[in-house]
């Protein structure tokens, strides 16, 4: 039996989940739901959840606690954490909250299409901060958590290469 803590935003769950014959049983805030999984591919599984079936997509967000989870075409940023270490983290008052990085980099080589914040600007959790063009796809570098913008290091236009300072948070 593993038992974990999961964060969804401010909300958390207790989850115990057990493995018996070939099924999974979660335990979630106290109540049981039998689990049938069937993996699709080395992130992606089916999953039966009391005869409702869920396609579902997970992803890690690096080595922390931190793992995005696609779910009926909607992109949930999850924390999963051991239920003990979260009660002993609490116990002595420590935060689980993510320390956003103050430098934001750009994640590949590419082109500025455009700056959606300027200095001063405060922005919130998931908040488009630009847009790169790479590989004639445009991706959208967004806010990893509530900031304000202190310098904007580069123009629509600009050409920047993976690892180049974008902005400057605090």
């Amino acid at each position: 039996m593993s038992r974990y803590l999961v964060k969804i935003d401010d909300k958390e769950f207790d989850i115990e989940l057990k493995y018996n014959s070939d099924k999974y049983y979660a335990l979630l805030n106290g109540k049981e739901f039998k689990i049938d999984s069937y993996k699709l591919g080395e992130n992606r599984a089916v999953l039966l959840i009391e005869g409702k079936s869920l396609e579902v997509d997970v992803h890690s967000n690096g080595y922390d606690n931190r793992k995005t989870v696609f779910l009926k075409g909607t992109e949930i940023a999850v924390d999963i954490e051991d239920y003990n270490l979260a009660q002993l983290r609490k116990t002595v008052g420590l935060s689980s909250d993510k320390i956003i990085d103050k430098t934001v980099k750009a994640p590949m080589p590419g082109l500025i299409l455009d700056v959606k914040v300027t200095a001063g600007d405060t922005v919130e959790k998931g908040q488009p901060l630009l847009i790169i063009e790479a590989m004639k796809m445009e991706n959208i570098i967004k806010a990893s958590g509530k900031a304000v913008v202190k310098e904007v290091l580069v123009k629509k236009g600009a050409s920047v290469e993976k690892g180049s300072k974008l902005l400057e948070l605090e």
